[in-house]
């Protein structure tokens, strides 16, 4: 069975979410994400869901089982799922992209938007504890941080970049275009 496997990067609160589970429910297709396994132990651990402990987290691992383990964890269970339109949301790292593009049928897309906007997206979606407090200052300085450093240069390799500064209509109707 051949997959489409299409990948979403983006800076914090751009929208990659928002368009993964778009294109997930219209073709019913399944989403995975980089945040996810380090969610995953972050709950397991009774530790709060904030940006600063899953950049923590994820240079741990990093550190201790090379900068691809998160990727290629990831890419084992894509490759074991049955279904056959998998979305891919939060790349971030160039060893993730390289990683993700030895699959067959991989796609790269990127998501932008003002950074204000995204801030103010970030702060009324709350998904992570700290969001709903965070300044606008501290926002722009948790782009600089070194999970998201590389997001800029994965941005350069996508295939094609969604302007998610208009409405949901009009990021859904970029997403059916290139559809």
């Amino acid at each position: 069975m051949s997959k489409t496997i299409i990948g979403f990067t983006g800076p914090i609160s751009s929208g990659k979410t928002t368009a993964a589970k778009y294109l997930a429910e219209k073709f019913n297709g399944k989403i995975y994400g980089f945040s996810g396994p380090l969610r995953d132990i972050l709950n397991r651990l009774y530790l709060p869901l904030e940006r600063a402990n899953m950049a923590k987290l994820s240079e741990t691992i990093r550190e201790a089982f090379g900068s691809d383990l998160i990727s290629k964890t990831i890419a084992k269970d894509i490759a074991n799922d049955p279904c056959d339109f998998i979305i891919l949301e939060g790349l971030r790292r160039v060893p993730d992209l390289e990683t993700m593009k030895s699959l067959p049928g991989f796609r790269l897309l990127s998501v932008t938007a003002d950074s204000k906007l995204r801030w103010e997206r970030m702060t009324k979606r709350g998904q992570n504890a700290d969001d709903a407090t965070k300044t606008y200052e501290v926002f722009l300085t948790d782009e600089q941080a070194e999970a998201d450093r590389d997001i800029p240069v994965v941005m350069s390799m996508a295939e094609a970049t969604l302007d998610n500064n208009g409405s949901l209509e009009d990021l859904y109707n970029q997403l059916d275009k290139l559809f």
